[in-house]
């Protein structure tokens, strides 16, 4: 299955748990490395390294290596354009969603996409198949 990777599970890759909830983490990348060809964009990427430092105080040298080691090897970084722009326009005033996740929906679209890896309930209430850590 394709499945799109929101900022969400990117953060809490590389945020400080506590253990029982950082080994639920773990296993739902786990599973979805080992079951799913994984995508994402780099604004998920800039939004992952910005809350990593803003919210949980991460070093950016660190979201970055984290991003280097255990994103890139394994997940499509897929483009970003005037394309997948229109469709947010649109997404934007059909959804209610911010800009940055109606660009995530767009490029989901744009790349046959139907899942996406996120603890954002906020795509519950569109056309894709939200997935998390149960």
């Amino acid at each position: 299955m394709r499945v799109f990777v929101d900022a969400s599970l990117i953060i809490y890759l590389n945020v400080v748990l506590p253990e029982k909830d950082a080994r639920r983490i773990e296993e739902f990348w786990l599973k979805l490395l080992v079951e799913s060809e994984l995508y994402t964009n780099v604004l998920v990427l800039d939004e992952a390294i910005y809350v990593s430092k803003k919210k949980y105080g991460v070093p950016v040298e660190d979201t970055l290596e984290l991003i280097d080691k255990a994103i890139l090897p394994y997940v499509t970084i897929l483009p970003l354009g005037l394309e997948e722009y229109v469709r947010a326009e649109k997404y934007m005033v059909k959804y209610g969603l911010k800009p940055s996740d109606a660009l995530h929906l767009a490029t989901m679209d744009n790349n046959g996409i139907q899942l996406i890896a996120t603890e954002d309930k906020d795509f519950d209430n569109t056309h894709v198949k939200r997935i998390w850590v149960t």
